[in-house]
């Protein structure tokens, strides 16, 4: 368990920062109401095949209340890591503010309710001195708020998230660390035939290694994109089908760390359903993220 419980306990309420192309509202709150009347299912599978792996499920909502440039979202992420399981739910708002003809910028907040269970009755010990395990059962639930700010028109996207605004405390000495998010992409008509998408995201972390994730990806055609890409601890493919408001997604991942001598299998699956009519819907960009 020691090879997944570190990074696990420094970020409780951001498990699927690297799934953020799919579900945008993990990373900022500012994307809320940007795909209004749309449900999300997403599951991130981590190293398959060994026991106590990694997986994270997103299911979300977002609506946006049009005459007031007001967007609501709702999440609900259920992390599983070794003996270790939290269920969040999550709010987010944001205010879109119309700055020319074709120029938004978006303030959003994100309040976190967490439940942290770690159940340490099955696991084998190395020092049993250890404080967290004296009763082998831990749950513990606190509150969390993200707050962020973007700047978007129809074809790019730049912003910023304070992450961990107001500290969890989860163990008797563990608290959740503050993080600064940096985010942004675009698209690119090269030629009648050569459409590219790109984004990035630098996440600056207490205590930890920077995270910087890359995207890239070619439209075949105007329902289906392919593209590669690149994390701090592993890189792959990913393909993005989107049809009269449906949208199927998957990403492969290969560790780029020693990890890959234990499991070579992670898979992020996922899909959305657009329930509201795209005629009557509000004019929003067209991101790579959408």
């Amino acid at each position: 368990m020691a090879l997944f419980a570190s990074p696990q306990l420094r970020a409780q309420e951001n498990p699927s920062l690297n799934t953020y192309i799919f579900n945008p509202i993990v990373l900022a709150p500012s994307f809320s109401g940007m795909y209004s009347g749309t449900v999300s299912f997403l599951t991130d599978y981590r190293y398959l095949g060994i026991e106590g792996a990694p997986r994270s499920s997103i299911t979300s909502f977002d609506y946006k209340l049009i005459d007031l440039n007001l967007g609501l979202s709702a999440a609900i992420i259920s992390d599983e890591i070794g003996p270790i399981k939290s269920n969040s739910f999550s709010l987010s708002t944001a205010y879109h503010l119309q700055i020319s003809r074709a120029e938004y910028f978006s303030f959003g907040m994100k309040h976190g309710f967490h439940n942290f269970n770690m159940n340490l009755n099955n696991e084998k010990f190395i020092d049993l001195a250890d404080i967290s395990i004296n009763t082998a059962v831990y749950n513990t639930f606190y509150y969390n708020l993200d707050i962020s700010g973007m700047y978007y028109n129809e074809e790019s996207y730049a912003g910023l998230s304070l992450l961990n605004v107001v500290k969890g405390q989860f163990l008797i000495d563990n608290y959740t660390s503050r993080s600064i998010c940096f985010y942004g992409g675009s698209e690119a008509q090269f030629s009648p035939t050569l459409k590219i998408a790109y984004s990035g995201m630098l996440v600056v972390e207490q205590g930890s290694p920077n995270v910087v994730n890359l995207y890239g990806q070619y439209f075949v055609t105007p329902e289906l994109r392919v593209g590669l890409h690149r994390h701090s601890n592993d890189y792959g493919f990913n393909a993005f089908f989107e049809s009269r408001g449906f949208k199927l997604f998957y990403k492969y991942s290969y560790p780029a760390n020693s990890m890959r001598y234990f499991s070579k299998q992670s898979h992020t699956v996922g899909l959305s359903v657009d329930f509201i009519n795209e005629k009557s819907k509000i004019e929003t960009p067209v991101f790579f993220l959408n």
